[in-house]
């Protein structure tokens, strides 16, 4: 299954919550692995992660979160779009994922947030009008 709708694909970039989120994740293209990175940012719509690459604006990729806890440990495999290059690192705006990937980075942005109540409430607006637009 993939996620459908406005928070990860068209995010209002007013509005999006962006964390702190400090993983290691490898990003690739379909020709190769680009390299082992370290996240610096996350929100619904996208990641930013630190660090140089050859990557151009616009280049499609695919992002691997490791995710070890106590008792096990996840692989997460998110595809995205390089939406912006800086000195310091790569913004990539998700454009697809399966469901639990995109429970787990729910988690996370909620989990960090500094008010989860609002980003909870601005989520479920987000969900509303995409779910809206489908029926």
């Amino acid at each position: 299954m993939t996620i459908a709708g406005s928070i990860v694909f068209n995010p209002d970039k007013r509005r999006t919550s962006r964390v702190p989120f400090r993983r290691n994740v490898k990003i690739s293209t379909r020709d190769a692995i680009q390299g082992r990175f370290t996240a610096q940012n996350l929100s619904l719509g996208g990641i930013f992660v630190k660090g140089p690459t050859d990557l151009p604006v616009g280049q499609d990729c695919r992002i691997e979160l490791h995710e070890t806890g106590r008792r096990f440990s996840t692989i997460y495999h998110v595809y995205g779009k390089i939406a912006h290059q800086d000195k310091n690192g790569v913004g990539i705006q998700f454009t697809n994922m399966e469901d639990y990937c995109f429970t787990y980075l729910q988690t996370m942005v909620l989990y960090a947030s500094e008010d989860p109540i609002e980003t909870a409430e601005h989520f479920m607006e987000k969900f509303a009008e995409s779910n809206a637009s489908t029926c």
